[in-house]
């Protein structure tokens, strides 16, 4: 079990007992546990089914009677780390019970006393409650240390602010060792001038080909915390911090976040105000940026605003709230330095370095509509780089959109071809399917149905015709000019040849995208000798009549 107070899922049982609705008392008193979450149980031997951390709450129904048997009892509870025991007086006893109070101090169990005026379903309510605020807490901490170190990277000496930056929301010193004999060590006040034999033996091992990236280590009063800047094999350095508490888990994301930046600042040079392309990027597309400052965004993400031959309008959306992320890689795997230095049309571009292994750069743009970008990706096509192009979202969204670029990069990145997220009133499955990709789908997913016989045509229409009528019989039977029995037979043969169940609307979905897109062929509504075309509503039903497979 894991109480250590470094895990974000708990709260420290004094903002349990704190609560003034809950009335509760503190019995024996044992440190300040995290209590992880509260549950109730009777059970004689109630450990086996804990996972260390709960706040265990009990009546005593099924209370040992015996001082060995209550030994045994808090035992068990103290030996998978149980965090407090909450008893609650009456019905069954109408005081907490000494010998349980005794073995809880002997044994080092938190021991609270829980009222009959307040039951066990409130205490875990209150749980909860807490669990959600400290979460949301924590959220507002890593946002908040996010801007700052994002603000950080446009200052003057970018390294030394965001160094003091994160010295300040981690609350501690910290250091940075570049790799060198020669490069700088740069330090926050509070920070040792000097380190003994064992932490640089510990650096250099972190800067080792095949070394850990991080590591753990002890200097005086405080715990040192190390990290390398940049990926292997290529180690810009290592981030130390020091302070007297662990990082907790909203620490370790703001260190990730700092030795990220400090990463991208070496990439950039490092030493003047760099470009903040790199890091907002990276922050923005990571979704580790507030990004209410809409002016600012829309001013970065348009490089056309000074040019007068660009007319193109912008999307439906709000002027000035919709953004597409660009994900590009140079085409036919030349590298970033065979490809032409392209006009990304914005200022917030996250580019691949030379020998970088990933190639793909990353760019956000202001929505200027469909039309203007794809002569965009045209341009950049002939500049020797194949892009793939998110679909219009509002700035807190741009991660969901960054996904979806990544997505399309691949399929573009097949194709040899730039490639827009499809628009309003443009198919998606035309954007993402290839017509030959969607027919190959559709044979998998029809099976026997795909095959060139006038049996399979005639399941084929029935398919369709009952599909786009929502499992209407008699409706299907029209369509087809065939009896309501034969369209059952037909159906539950479908079902059995392809063992599926239509009652599923999940089979129902997939069937109908092999029918209307993935199979090429007649008209799937219509089939010689089977009656009319399926004249029903464009679209898989909503449900149907269970049908009878006879």
């Amino acid at each position: 079990m894991n109480t250590d107070r470094t895990d974000v899922h708990h709260v420290l049982l004094s903002e349990i007992v704190g609560r003034r609705d809950l009335d509760l008392t503190l019995v024996v008193a044992a440190g300040d546990p995290p209590i992880t979450w509260a549950t109730a149980s009777e059970l004689v031997e109630p450990a086996v089914y804990l996972r260390g951390g709960e706040l265990l709450l009990t009546a005593g129904v099924n209370l040992p009677e015996t001082v060995e048997g209550t030994r045994d009892y808090v035992a068990s509870l103290v030996s998978v780390g149980v965090g407090a025991l909450g008893f609650g007086v009456a019905p069954v006893h109408e005081a907490v019970p000494e010998p349980l109070v005794d073995q809880c101090r002997e044994q080092g169990l938190p021991l609270l006393r829980i009222p009959r005026t307040t039951s066990f379903s409130a205490v875990g309510r209150a749980v909860g409650e807490e669990l959600s605020e400290r979460h949301l807490r924590v959220l507002r901490g890593i946002s908040e240390s996010h801007q700052a170190l994002a603000r950080a990277v446009t200052a003057p000496d970018p390294v030394e602010r965001l160094l003091r930056v994160l010295a300040g929301a981690l609350g501690g010193w910290v250091v940075l060792a570049p790799t060198g004999p020669d490069a700088r060590v740069r330090r926050t006040d509070g920070a040792p001038t000097a380190f003994p034999d064992d932490l640089r033996s510990l650096i250099v091992r972190l800067t080792t080909p095949g070394g850990p990236r991080s590591a753990k280590a002890e200097l005086g009063a405080d715990e040192v915390f190390l990290h390398t800047v940049g990926p292997p094999p290529e180690e810009r350095g290592v981030v130390m911090v020091g302070r007297p508490t662990p990082l907790d888990i909203t620490d370790r994301a703001v260190l990730r976040t700092a030795t990220a930046l400090l990463e991208l600042l070496f990439r950039a040079g490092g030493e003047g105000p760099p470009d903040p392309a790199l890091p907002l990027v990276a922050l923005l597309l990571d979704g580790g940026l507030d990004t209410r400052s809409s002016t600012v965004l829309a001013r970065l993400t348009d490089t056309r605003a000074r040019s007068g031959h660009d007319t193109a309008r912008p999307s439906t959306r709000e002027r000035g709230t919709a953004y597409r992320v660009l994900r590009a890689s140079p085409a036919s795997g030349g590298g970033p330095a065979a490809a032409t230095d392209p006009t990304w049309g914005t200022h917030l571009v996250d580019r691949p370095a030379p020998d970088a292994a990933d190639e793909v750069a990353r760019a956000i743009l202001a929505d200027r509509g469909a039309r203007a970008h794809r002569e965009h990706l045209d341009l950049l096509r002939s500049q020797g780089w194949v892009g793939a192009l998110s679909p219009a979202v509002a700035a807190a969204e741009l991660p969901e959109a960054d996904r979806d670029a990544a997505s399309l990069l691949v399929r573009a990145r097949a194709l040899g071809e730039p490639l827009l997220y499809p628009t309003e009133g443009d198919d998606p499955f035309d954007t993402l399917l290839s017509s030959a990709e969607a027919a190959r789908a559709g044979r998998a997913i029809l099976g026997p149905l795909a095959e060139d016989t006038d049996t399979a045509r005639a399941l084929r229409a029935t398919l369709h015709a009952w599909l786009a009528r929502h499992g209407n019989w008699d409706r299907t039977a029209g369509d087809l000019g065939v009896h309501r029995n034969s369209v059952r037979h037909r159906i539950g043969r479908i079902e059995r040849d392809l063992g599926v169940d239509l009652a599923d609307p999940e089979h129902r979905m997939r069937l109908w995208f092999a029918l209307t897109r993935g199979h090429a062929g007649e008209p799937p509504g219509s089939v010689a000798g089977s009656g009319h075309p399926s004249t029903g509503s464009d679209g898989p039903p909503r449900g149907r009549d269970a049908p009878s497979a006879g």
